[in-house]
């Protein structure tokens, strides 16, 4: 399973964001870093949704992006650098 379709979580619209940043397989996505990618996505004039990371997250994982724990959450938000 290297196709972006195939990750649970990952619809056409997910899909099609992550190929505007060259983003293509699960392989490219896995030597991505999340903080690149929300680089790359607000470039494209993309609003980077925590969602999008939530469901990355959770995908890499085979699990439902609404599993996420706090702690998942908190995490993610750091690497980002956002403060909720």
């Amino acid at each position: 399973m290297n196709d972006l379709s195939e990750l649970k979580n990952f619809g056409p619209y997910m899909v099609r964001i992550l190929n505007q940043i060259g983003i293509y397989s699960k392989d490219d996505l896995l030597q991505a870093d999340l903080r690149g990618i929300y680089q790359a996505l607000q470039q494209q004039g993309i609003k980077a949704h925590l969602l999008i990371f939530y469901s990355i997250e959770m995908g890499l994982q085979n699990r439902k992006w609404s599993d996420i724990g706090a702690d998942e959450k908190r995490r993610i938000q750091e690497v980002l650098g956002i403060n909720k």
